[in-house]
């Protein structure tokens, strides 16, 4: 008997196959009966790299926790100082904001719709300190205006307490974000949605201070995450950032923190 024929009985009678495990003769009916093989399970997608948002963690959290004493260390009517110091934390507070932002738009949404429902309180709970840290962000930056207008010890006073409480709430979300958020978004984003959050926060920073920039990334970054991190760049950023870089943040470090390495 042929052992390859036409499906009868629960499979489409058009369909022509090898009988397997699931057909057996029915010898009341002189006839195969041949059940339809279940499809075969997609096989399962590799989780997605976030080790570049650890990098990009690291870097705010130290430079946070270093402002304060940067802005103390400022003398009375140090003007000069005072601006070098007030461009650093202008650039931080736009780093932090735009990578607020790209998560915001890009990846909370995305995560609210595939995440299981058990996990939603904890993409509500991110959001509300997002909130609390747009909050604390914006007392820094009025603080930080009135420093560079006086230059006194009142208005550093005010300043060093602002980012005192903004770097408190920064550390409590980042360990939110690390411990729980970062391996839902490996599970459930595609390659193309995770690059596309970075993306947003690169394109939103000036291409003038993208070396400076990575240069912070480069100091505590793990070497096989910054390397993947500029895989998307040309050829020749590809190869000279990583040469340059560590060298203007430990020059900026100098400046800000009064040492290359702090």
């Amino acid at each position: 008997m042929n052992s390859t024929v036409n499906l009868t009985s629960n499979a489409a009678p058009s369909t022509t196959h090898q009988h397997g495990r699931s057909c057996w003769w029915d010898h009341t009916q002189a006839r195969w009966e041949c059940r339809a093989a279940a499809p075969a399970p997609e096989p399962e997608r590799p989780p997605v790299d976030v080790r570049d948002m650890i990098v990009v963690h690291t870097a705010l959290l130290r430079e946070f926790r270093l402002a304060p004493a940067a802005v103390a260390r400022v003398a009375d009517g140090a003007r000069r100082r005072a601006r070098t110091v007030g461009k650093h934390l202008d650039l931080l507070g736009d780093l932090l904001h735009h990578h607020h932002e790209g998560e915001d738009e890009l990846l909370w949404p995305v995560l609210r719709e595939r995440v299981p429902a058990r996990a939603l309180p904890r993409l509500a709970a991110a959001e509300a300190q997002h909130e609390g840290i747009d909050v604390a962000l914006a007392a820094v930056r009025t603080a930080r205006r009135a420093w560079g207008e006086r230059v006194d010890a009142e208005s550093r006073a005010a300043l060093v307490e602002a980012l005192g409480a903004l770097h408190i709430l920064l550390a409590e979300h980042l360990d939110l974000e690390e411990r729980t958020l970062l391996p839902l978004a490996s599970a459930h984003l595609t390659e193309a949605e995770w690059a596309a959050v970075g993306e947003h926060g690169a394109a939103s920073t000036p291409k003038s201070a993208l070396p400076l920039v990575f240069g912070m990334f480069a100091y505590e970054g793990d070497p096989e995450v910054l390397t993947s991190m500029l895989a998307s760049a040309p050829a020749v950023p590809r190869t000279v950032v990583p040469l340059i870089a560590p060298r203007l943040y430990a020059r900026h470090a100098a400046r800000v923190h009064g040492s290359a390495r702090p």
